[in-house]
């Protein structure tokens, strides 16, 4: 079945599942941003087909998420690198994560978040940068093409 694509969408976030909207697309990420960066780190990590990492890394690359660069002359290898752009959605990942920690789980979550150099565990939020308000505190409102405010206090 071909999906209709969203990247002529005004809407920032129809954009944004038009490059991340499928399950697959996002596990890859996790794994990304968790390190790995070898096609056969994700498929023994993910247990994905071949033929389906093959097409969700390519995308991945259009859309300038990751890079592929050679690390290996003969045979050829390539790993898969995170760019910038792609290094951005770590704050996704950990949100996604944290919302099916708390929404979607009966069992304690099986991993949790710690800062490398303590192992504390952290407990990251969303925040306006220029009070340091947590987002869950303020009501927000969009102005722009996509203009509203639904109930429970954020339009998109």
């Amino acid at each position: 079945m071909r999906r209709t694509a969203l990247d002529n969408n005004p809407c920032s976030i129809a954009k944004a599942l038009d490059v991340l909207g499928d399950p697959w697309t996002m596990l890859i990420l996790r794994d990304a941003v968790l390190g790995a960066t070898k096609f056969e780190q994700f498929t023994s990590r993910l247990s994905i087909p071949r033929a389906t990492l093959t097409a969700r890394l390519s995308r991945l690359c259009e859309a300038g998420v990751l890079n592929r660069v050679r690390y290996q002359e003969a045979p050829p290898r390539h790993e898969y690198v995170l760019t910038e752009k792609g290094q951005a959605l770590q704050p996704v990942i950990v949100t996604l994560m944290q919302w099916g920690d708390q929404w979607l789980r009966d069992d304690p979550p099986p991993t949790r978040l710690v800062e490398a150099d303590t192992g504390r565990t952290i407990h990251p939020v969303l925040i306006d940068a220029s009070t340091g308000t947590p987002l869950e505190d303020l009501h927000v409102r969009v102005v722009g093409p996509v203009v509203g405010e639904l109930s429970g206090g954020v339009a998109y």
